[in-house]
């Protein structure tokens, strides 16, 4: 593991993370067989238009992030109040917003409402809640602090409480911002995976089942592996997680097999690609990702331009 990191891994992390999203919209709430169908025998291959929006557009995954993105940036120093103070402001204005409408996620909602209240960020979350949603956002966190794995997980946990209180969602958090930042740094599947374990596990026995059958579904094929009787269809954190992980892991030097594979599945389909799209992207830089799905997503230099910055404010 190395911690010299380019520029371009920055960029291309939150690029990463947009084009999996993208790529996932058309396929999010549609059986594979359903993709198949549709898309024929290859699956969906590039973008395509989905639930009212124009190609290229990014879900509600992307927009959190870059809700997190811009609280991180926005915040003036870096004690855990202050970042979280930014961030909530960052999710209330997300929620109001007329370009929210890219089926974002129930509990993020009502985590929001409470916030705007005036319910602080440690108590806003709904306490049984284990969604995906605090794992799919986190990327700026890996990219911002990378270079301290206990600032990681620490500021990726509190970032899901606004929203999620269960452990899972908790855990799924940090450990989705840990793949990132080390994925910046260097790291292989197989140390990411133990950097996770080390780090994560203990603190969440749903978190714990799912990422230990990471290693023993390798060899089997996404069709059986990314469904209810593998690691499951994603919509709680420890799953995406999870899938991406799987995803990561067969694929780590080639950014369009891994987020083919992601998104081309049951279930939350556009989360694993964001959450599996951000690590390859962190791994790889913008030049691993192909070049028309850069130019092609929404927003691409807004999503080049944050990555930068948060490098600039991690190495300053």
């Amino acid at each position: 593991m190395t911690s010299k990191v380019r520029e371009d891994q920055f960029s291309g992390t939150m690029v990463g993370l947009a084009v999996g999203d993208a790529l996932g919209l058309p396929t999010e709430f549609i059986s594979r067989q359903r993709i198949l169908e549709r898309f024929g025998p290859l699956g969906l291959t590039d973008f395509a238009p989905g639930h009212g929006h124009p190609a290229g557009t990014f879900t509600d995954d992307t927009q959190m992030s870059l809700a997190v993105a811009d609280g991180l940036l926005e915040a003036e120093g870096e004690e855990l109040d202050e970042l979280l103070r930014c961030i909530s402001s960052r999710f209330v204005a997300w929620a109001r917003s007329p370009d929210n409408d890219r089926a974002p996620g129930n509990t993020c909602l009502a985590g929001c409402r409470n916030l705007e209240r005036g319910v602080p960020w440690r108590e806003s979350g709904v306490a049984d809640s284990k969604g995906c949603g605090t794992a799919m956002r986190v990327a700026p966190v890996g990219l911002r602090f990378f270079q301290d794995l206990e600032r990681v997980a620490e500021v990726a946990r509190a970032t899901a409480l606004p929203t999620h209180g269960h452990p899972a969602a908790v855990e799924g958090a940090a450990a989705a911002a840990l793949m990132v930042a080390l994925a910046l740094r260097g790291a292989s599947p197989e140390e990411i995976y133990g950097e996770i374990l080390q780090r994560c596990g203990g603190r969440s026995e749903d978190f714990d089942a799912c990422l230990a059958k990471v290693p023993g579904s390798l060899e089997s094929p996404p069709e059986q592996v990314l469904a209810r009787g593998g690691l499951g269809e994603s919509w709680v954190a420890e799953e995406a997680v999870a899938s991406a992980l799987y995803c990561v892991w067969r694929h780590p030097d080639d950014y369009r097999a891994a987020v083919l594979e992601a998104i081309n599945t049951d279930g939350d389909s556009d989360s694993i690609g964001a959450i599996a799209g951000s690590v390859v992207g962190a791994r790889l830089g913008l030049g691993g990702i192909p070049g028309h799905w850069v130019e092609g997503v929404e927003e691409t230099s807004r999503l080049q331009d944050t990555g930068l910055r948060l490098g600039r404010a991690a190495t300053r």
